[in-house]
């Protein structure tokens, strides 16, 4: 039994790092992992580690919930805001911080931070298309709830309490 329901999760997994968005996750996850190993090389130019670290947790935190289908089931939190909120972040975040080391890096022509440098730059790139996603999203799911009839906003036996 525990086999079967095993099966299915990575079948589900599979099936969701097929879509678009998982593809993106993936994707994001790992070009921060391979800007982690960029910038482990022992040699301290003040260039950011924590930030691919930290974007790459909140990653794999984010794969999890969507590909597990929570942001169906748990409405405490609105888990595309939280989405956006994160790729946004995250692209700002890895964009300055990727420029700044450049400019540090171009005088001391350590290759090895400047690989790091140019995934975290990809990396950047590849949050700002997935913001550019999750808005779209958020975008769509408003105009088709406008649209409609207020009374079939609600469920049936639930008016709406003025």
């Amino acid at each position: 039994m525990a086999e079967l329901a095993g099966t299915q999760s990575v079948d589900v997994t599979i099936n969701y790092l097929k879509t678009r968005k998982g593809m993106t996750m993936a994707g994001e996850i790992a070009l921060c992992l391979f800007s982690i190993i960029g910038k482990t090389v022992p040699v301290n130019l003040g260039c950011y580690i924590i930030v691919p670290i930290a974007e790459m947790v909140l990653g794999i935190f984010m794969l999890i919930v969507f590909t597990m289908g929570l942001e169906k089931t748990s409405f405490e939190v609105h888990w595309l805001f939280c989405d956006l909120l994160r790729v946004v972040t995250g692209s700002v975040l890895l964009l300055i911080t990727s420029i700044r080391c450049f400019i540090i890096l171009i005088a001391s022509s350590v290759m090895m931070l400047l690989m790091g440098e140019v995934f975290a730059l990809c990396a950047g790139c590849l949050f700002g298309y997935d913001a550019f996603l999750v808005y779209s999203t958020i975008k769509n799911k408003n105009t088709s709830t406008t649209g409609q009839d207020p009374s079939d906003q609600y469920p049936s036996g639930q008016d709406e309490q003025s």
